[in-house]
């Protein structure tokens, strides 16, 4: 009798005790999800922000050559119409390797602008990219894996690649 009562405490215990980090664990993934969605808006206004004044800066480059400035108004568009992290990535990507073609002569408070914003992308971009890489890396250990697998959160490989390129 007194070996069924303790081996149904001990059972009882380690229920509370799986119940309790499962939803410790829930909790803090879900605070993560809510975490990068939040730095994502941030990412996504500074794009929005240097899409914008891509748009302003265009007629003012007149020396600019004008296929790097064609492409460069088509992508702030895609961007501007991107609805997905994904697509607004990828057409981060492409402004970013049409910026880096551009010969800027110009010096002017267009230009100073642009790179302002594009320093605020980095900023915010390293941000997201941190905040991804610690809930990816939380969603793959024991036994947060198990709680993940069950509440539904899956790994989110929507990096923004850094200024060299690389992707994680």
């Amino acid at each position: 009798m007194r070996t069924a009562l303790l081996i149904g405490l001990v059972i009882a215990a380690l229920a509370i005790g799986a119940w309790s980090k499962y939803s410790t664990v829930r909790a803090d993934l879900a605070a993560q999800r809510e975490a990068i969605d939040s730095e994502w808006s941030l990412v996504d206004a500074a794009l929005e922000r240097r899409a914008e004044l891509i748009a302003n800066l265009q007629p003012a480059a007149r020396g600019a050559d004008a296929a790097v400035w064609s492409g460069l108004a088509g992508a702030a568009a895609t961007l501007a119409a991107a609805t997905t992290p994904r697509d607004k990535i990828d057409a981060n990507n492409l402004i970013s390797a049409l910026l880096a073609q551009l010969s800027r002569p110009e010096s002017g408070a267009a230009l100073q602008r642009l790179s302002d914003a594009e320093n605020r992308i980095a900023v915010e971009r390293r941000r997201y990219n941190e905040m991804l890489e610690h809930y990816n890396a939380q969603i793959q250990r024991f036994p947060d894996n198990i709680v993940a697998s069950i509440a539904g959160f899956a790994r989110d490989d929507a990096y923004l690649p850094t200024d060299a390129g690389a992707q994680h």
